[in-house]
């Protein structure tokens, strides 16, 4: 069970992701990126995963469809704020790096400075 808000900057969406992030879960946040990556007047989808508390391959492999779908739109996924979960994860289905990330708000802030304005 999760809950997501989205917050729209100029061409970017934060999405603020709280639950888990397992396979019923990962379907339904796989198809609400796909429909934000490929609405108009958007370039990148961030999307904040502090508050991710359990997660599963299924979980990863939605990320990381989704952003395969938004890189063939000339459309970006980063990943704000991994959780220690999330990023374990990663490092054992060995994608760590390929989907970008971003620590921390501060992070957003110094990268896409006009995200947060």
């Amino acid at each position: 069970m999760f809950t997501l808000d989205t917050e729209s900057h100029n061409k970017t969406i934060i999405v603020r992701y709280q639950g888990t992030l397992l396979l019923q879960d990962a379907i339904a946040l796989r198809d609400e990126l796909e429909k934000l990556l490929l609405a108009d007047n958007v370039a990148q989808v961030v999307i904040d995963l502090s508050e991710v508390h359990e997660v599963d391959s299924s979980g990863i492999g939605a990320l990381v469809s989704a952003d395969t779908l938004g890189r063939s739109r000339g459309r970006g996924l980063i990943l704000l704020s991994p959780s220690q979960q999330v990023e374990q994860i990663l490092k054992d289905v060995d994608i760590e790096g390929f989907l970008p990330s971003l620590a921390n708000e501060h992070e957003l802030e110094s990268q896409l400075p006009d995200v947060l304005e």
